[in-house]
């Protein structure tokens, strides 16, 4: 099998550290506060109007997951959130940079 064909991203390639307490992520970012590290995950939800003339509105949560022993544990935590995110809420939701892109 061709090796760009793989979907596989290694976590390191995922994650890019700035500085010794945090790293980052197209999903969110990791840092350590309070002797522990923590993810932080900033995502909109798309709510139907409650008025048919209207446009559905995207509401802003800003959520911190944690605490955690290393880097490595935060970051699968905010990365299995996404993936819950995503397979609950389809296309009806945007994390990380997608709310940047809009």
């Amino acid at each position: 099998m061709d090796r760009n064909m793989s979907k596989h991203i290694s976590r390191k390639d995922r994650w890019t550290q700035r500085n010794a307490k945090s790293y980052t992520s197209d999903l969110g970012e990791v840092v350590y506060r309070q002797d522990a590290w923590y993810a932080r995950l900033i995502y909109q939800l798309r709510t139907p109007s409650l008025i048919d003339s209207e446009l559905p509105s995207w509401v802003g949560y800003d959520t911190w997951i944690g605490p955690c022993k290393r880097p490595r544990n935060a970051m699968v935590e905010l990365e299995r959130e996404v993936a819950v995110l995503r397979n609950r809420h389809g296309g009806d939701v945007r994390i990380g940079e997608e709310i940047e892109a809009v």
